[in-house]
């Protein structure tokens, strides 16, 4: 292969390595917003100012935030005791100028954990990330009471022991 084939063959992993997660691939699905998991508080802050304005605190160090996005409205994080991100859930905008996701653009939905029982309109669809690339082992969530459309999407990291029994004791 000459010299110019290889850079092009190199130019096109490239690009498809940078390229965006199919839909329903969840393995490309580790930011909500320009927010993830392990994210220092003073970067979510940046982001969300960017976005957005604050509302309110709330207990266990979890805060409010109303976004300006044509699918949510607003965006509720948590930080862990060495103020990292760990946990970032986004609620859907319910006007009729919302841009709506659908549980099947999160992930395979034959592939996550049915958490709710759809047979009362409780849908709550998990799939577990595996850590990769720095990131730590998570899980992301979609809920909603609609069939096809979520109303909140969740993106979590796993704790390990130590740290949910702290979290527990707050």
């Amino acid at each position: 292969m000459t010299i110019s084939g290889r850079i092009s063959c190199a130019i096109l992993l490239l690009v498809l390595g940078l390229a965006p997660a199919a839909p329903g691939d969840t393995a490309g699905k580790r930011e909500i917003l320009g927010l993830h998991v392990n994210m220092p508080k003073s970067e979510v802050h940046k982001r969300l100012e960017q976005i957005g304005k604050f509302v309110r605190d709330e207990r266990k160090r979890q805060e409010v935030w109303e976004v300006r996005d044509d699918t949510f409205s607003h965006v509720v994080v948590g930080f862990d005791s060495g103020q990292l991100l760990r946990y970032v859930t986004a609620v859907a905008r319910e006007d009729k100028e919302a841009k709506r996701i659908a549980y099947s653009d999160v992930g395979k939905v034959g592939e996550a954990q049915q958490a709710g029982d759809p047979k009362i309109n409780n849908f709550n669809y998990e799939w577990r990330l595996a850590a990769a690339k720095g990131q730590p082992g998570g899980v992301i969530i979609a809920r909603g009471r609609d069939p096809k459309y979520l109303s909140t999407y969740s993106l979590k990291r796993l704790a390990d022991q130590s740290e949910a029994e702290a979290e527990e004791k707050e």
